[in-house]
């Protein structure tokens, strides 16, 4: 058995699959919210399910480390048959006085074999104490990539919810000139409008419908992405199925973005931090199963053998035994000892270094999304009030325009403002619910609903 397996670095580069399964499926879903999305995501996810088997790999290390305390016991047999020359059976005959010598013998052999490695310098405890948090390590790769397959998941989630609100304003700017275009084709009718306002009230249906066929294929495109994140096989939701409507969030219903305490958050709960700090503590492992090379070892091995001629029915006298305890300390091996021991000091320096980089990371991904997310509560107010009073100045000017006070330039001009002004209303209310789930995945509590009760 090669030692060295039981405790190398398990590196995960790809997801993992939840230590947890829900039994609710997309084909149980004719609603479907951001929690109930990423329910599935997790369960059904395909791009998870090779990491579930390293985690069971890295689990399966441990009891290999583990099994380095128990005795070993080998069972050994052999049946050997041997048919003697003429020429030396002539010659053993003549030593014996000319008896006839039975040139064909049979020898038969049974043994057990038994050893126990009493003390290693310790080797053994740093090897099962490397494996150990080598299997920790696995564990928080995995939730690392349940936190950012979440996020992802509400990324495509509420991407389709911005395409749903687009297709709202342009369908109501639709209805809107659509409106507009009967009155004005009445008015020409009876000799008191313009063909040119006509003309322009088609004109903007066909860009509001332009709108619509845009804000569609975003959404289908939006949809799409969400199928392949929840793990669908044909690459589409089920026909009919419906994302609930996201709500307007208001002031008082803003997050509190205190920064100290999401940071404090932030180191407790992301994974990818909890995982460089168990792969410091591994190294530090490493550095004592490599210093372990400084002990002797003592070993205690007995062994039991039997041997019989010409039959292999063995019996108790045909059995012999020994029993030894075994020293061995090496002296010296070229410096090779100090050699391993230097470097694995070296990769622990390498692993805290890099625990230190990470934590600026995390606190670098946890200050920009507290500034993103605060930004787009002030957007969110902003094009609230803009849009109330884009809607009061569109209503006086049609006022006017059917007036004859205002031009048509001026009404195709406030319609046009009120449209912008909505989308940038929906764009910051999808961008508020987006830079939530950001932060939430930058300090790792998108997570906490996902795990297993303690």
């Amino acid at each position: 058995m090669k030692r060295g397996t039981l405790y190398c670095v398990i590196v995960l580069l790809i997801c993992s699959v939840p230590n947890f399964v829900f039994a609710e499926t997309i084909d149980d879903v004719s609603l479907l919210d951001l929690e109930t999305a990423q329910r599935i995501g997790l369960s059904e996810n395909p791009g998870l399910a090779a990491a579930a088997e390293r985690v069971e790999q890295a689990r399966q290390r441990v009891s290999q480390a583990r099994s380095l305390y128990w005795p070993s016991f080998d069972a050994r047999g052999a049946a050997a048959s041997n048919r003697m020359s003429a020429s030396d059976a002539e010659l053993q005959s003549m030593l014996t006085g000319g008896r006839d010598v039975d040139r064909s013998t049979d020898r038969y052999q049974l043994g057990l074999d038994a050893s126990w490695l009493l003390f290693d310098g310790f080797s053994r405890k740093f090897t099962n104490l490397a494996a150990a948090y080598g299997k920790q390590e696995t564990e928080q790769a995995r939730r690392d990539a349940q936190r950012l397959l979440l996020l992802a998941i509400a990324r495509s989630y509420y991407s389709a919810q911005l395409a749903l609100y687009n297709k709202t304003i342009a369908e109501a700017d639709f209805s809107f000139n659509s409106k507009q275009l009967e009155d004005a084709q009445l008015s020409l009718d009876v000799g008191a409008g313009s063909y040119s306002a006509v003309l322009n009230f088609q004109v903007q249906m066909n860009n509001a419908s332009t709108d619509i066929l845009l804000a569609e294929r975003d959404y289908a495109l939006s949809l799409n992405g969400l199928a392949a994140l929840l793990g669908i096989e044909s690459g589409e939701l089920p026909a009919g199925i419906k994302l609930a409507k996201v709500d307007m969030v208001e002031e008082k219903d803003f997050l509190n973005l205190a920064k100290d305490k999401l940071l404090q958050t932030a180191v407790k709960h992301r994974p990818d931090l909890l995982r460089q700090e168990l792969s410091v503590q591994r190294a530090d492992s490493t550095v004592g199963l490599q210093q372990a090379a400084y002990y002797p070892r003592l070993f205690l091995t007995g062994s039991l053998d039997g041997k019989r001629l010409d039959s292999a029915a063995f019996e108790s006298d045909d059995f012999g035994s020994s029993l030894s305890i075994n020293l061995s300390y090496n002296l010296f091996q070229g410096f090779g000892d100090q050699a391993r021991i230097a470097e694995a000091k070296a990769g622990k320096r390498a692993e805290a270094r890099t625990l230190a980089d990470q934590k600026n990371k995390v606190i670098n991904d946890v200050q920009n999304a507290v500034t993103n997310l605060k930004q787009s509560q002030s957007q969110l107010l902003l094009q609230r009030s803009s849009v109330k009073l884009v809607e009061q100045s569109r209503d006086l000017v049609e006022e006017g325009y059917k007036a004859g006070q205002e031009s048509l330039a001026r009404f195709n001009e406030v319609q046009r403002d009120l449209v912008r002004t909505q989308s940038r209303l929906a764009l910051s209310l999808i961008s508020l619910y987006t830079n939530r789930e950001n932060l939430k995945s930058a300090t790792g509590e998108n997570l906490i609903p996902f795990l297993p009760q303690q």
